[in-house]
């Protein structure tokens, strides 16, 4: 039996190895972009919003997040995605939230958790090479293991930076910079969007700044909410 807090400890470590998702996980990530509500990111990260908060700031990547959550194999959500028992870590089951920064956890939560607002709850699809690698975290956890984590952030406890609220219907609350490029891209069609999706996705690997790669992730974001405009 794993203690609570060493499966904490083994959640707050960054990936061990960059390694890809099992066939099992895959599979499961390709059949779960095409669900309704899901987005995918060009991390090859997907996540379906639960709730949305009427929080108005991210936190920073080193600041701390109380926050309840637990996880699952993709294996475990297919099976059962309430099931208690079918959870390898949470803290909904020790009945307190835990508190840490994003950049202290799995790759695949330190980017969601800087896409969150307080009060959000987020299903997130976390391919392996953004979790544990093909090393997994016995034994629950095997390698090339995808998870599935429910997480909601509860309060944000250090910076803080802006968050978009941009309407792509209405362009409420857009940037401009939002707003330029959705008007470009509003009168495309699904499978337009699905090919723009892929192009931008296609560059997050390239070299590039902080700033050039936020800015495609934010593109990417933009157009998934166009696409559930067209459902």
């Amino acid at each position: 039996h794993r203690g609570p807090m060493r499966v904490v400890a083994a959640l707050l470590q960054l990936a061990a190895l960059a390694a890809g998702s099992n066939e099992y996980g895959v599979k499961f990530l390709e059949e779960n972009a095409q669900k309704s509500g899901v987005i995918a990111l060009p991390s090859g990260l997907q996540y379906k919003v639960l709730r949305a908060g009427e929080g108005t700031e991210h936190p920073t990547a080193d600041s701390p997040c109380e926050c309840h959550y637990e996880g699952r194999t993709a294996q475990k959500f297919a099976e059962d995605p309430t099931s208690p028992s079918n959870t390898f870590d949470g803290s909904y089951a020790r009945g307190s939230p835990t508190t840490f920064a994003p950049n202290q956890v799995i790759k695949g939560w330190t980017e969601a958790m800087q896409l969150m607002v307080e009060g959000d709850k987020w299903e997130l699809y976390i391919p392996s090479e953004l979790a544990y690698g093909d090393r997994g975290s016995p034994p629950k956890i095997g390698g090339g293991d995808v998870l599935v984590f429910t997480i909601e952030i509860l309060k944000i406890k250090g910076g803080r930076k802006p968050a978009s609220r941009c309407d792509v219907k209405t362009f409420n609350q857009c940037s401009d910079k939002e707003k330029s490029y959705l008007e470009k891209k509003n009168k495309l069609g699904k499978s337009e969007i699905d090919d723009e999706i892929t192009r931008l996705t296609g560059l997050s690997g390239k070299s590039m700044s902080p700033t050039q790669a936020a800015w495609i992730s934010q593109r990417v974001q933009l157009l998934n909410k166009l696409k559930q405009e067209l459902q």
